[in-house]
């Protein structure tokens, strides 16, 4: 007959160092894997964003062309107590091209179209230009005065051209991955950005990065 069996009577159960070694090895090559993963993720909103952006700009002078009155391209982000993170952009048709702190009568020619997760419209000079967010914000009346909301506005006139922020030079819009915290872009560190020119006379935009 076997004597009964005492957890003293041989090796305590457990994992070797080899085997502690290699599910080290395997958690480290999955977690670089999704980082992997997640930047690859936020680099292509990022730029699907930009590449939408740079379509509605196209858009927008172009309606302003055929429809022979300004159009304006307006980017709305979220407001401190909203319950939207994202921003998002549209096309109004105007009687009068904008004037700084104006109310502005607006028509809406294109949906909102909303900025994919996690990217942000950003602040801050690009190069030799201006940015789009570092001026002044317009206040759009919508639909009979209803319904009244500020925006970053490019307006462009009849003839295709930019009207709106004023001045001569170009002016830029810079896109980088983050989030919206109290109607504030937070960025996210190493995140890039994309950035666009938009000229005056032709205003096209162009890829800067």
């Amino acid at each position: 007959m076997k004597p009964p069996f005492h957890p003293s009577a041989g090796p305590a159960p457990g994992f070797s160092l080899i085997e502690l070694l290699v599910v080290i090895a395997i958690i480290g090559s999955l977690t670089a894997l999704g980082m992997s993963v997640l930047g690859t993720n936020a680099a292509k909103s990022q730029r699907t964003a930009t590449d939408q952006f740079s379509a509605a700009v196209e858009q927008a002078r172009t309606a302003a062309i055929t429809r022979r009155k300004p159009v304006i391209l307006a980017v709305a982000e979220p407001q401190p107590n909203a319950t939207d993170e994202e921003a998002r952009f549209g096309l109004f048709e105007v009687d009068t091209l904008p004037d700084a702190g104006a109310l502005i009568e607006a028509r809406q020619v294109e949906r909102w179209h909303i900025v994919p997760n996690g990217v942000v419209f950003l602040a801050g000079r690009v190069q030799e230009f201006e940015n789009l967010f570092d001026e002044t914000e317009v206040v759009l009346s919508l639909k009979g005065g209803q319904e009244k909301v500020s925006v970053h506005a490019l307006a462009f006139d009849s003839r295709g051209g930019l009207a709106w922020p004023k001045g001569s030079d170009p002016v830029a819009v810079k896109l980088g991955n983050g989030h919206y915290a109290s109607g504030k872009p937070v960025t996210v560190s190493g995140g890039g950005h994309n950035s666009l020119r938009i000229g005056r006379v032709v205003a096209r935009p162009w890829r800067l990065d």
